[in-house]
């Protein structure tokens, strides 16, 4: 059982949880890789992605209202 973050009710034995990200950041993952000509090691970049910042459990009514609420923002921004 959890709390849903939208709906602020308890949600039902065994019901599924449903995750929103509500803040993610860019992210560069670096490794060290042995430099053949200087025979010393370097700290290369070897990948990029996205990290999530903050994730929250939402029921199924939640994630209704949560997907509605996007809608209305992006109807709003395309308008505009």
């Amino acid at each position: 059982m959890f709390k849903c973050f939208i709906t602020q009710k308890m949600s039902k034995p065994g019901e599924k949880t449903n995750k929103v990200i509500l803040e993610t950041r860019q992210k560069v993952y670096y490794g060290w890789r042995l430099n053949e000509e200087t025979e010393k090691y370097e700290k290369v970049e070897i990948g990029k992605g996205w990290e999530i910042v903050k994730e929250v459990s939402v029921s199924d009514e939640g994630l209704k209202i949560w997907k509605e609420a996007q809608h209305d923002d992006e109807s709003l921004q395309v308008s505009s």
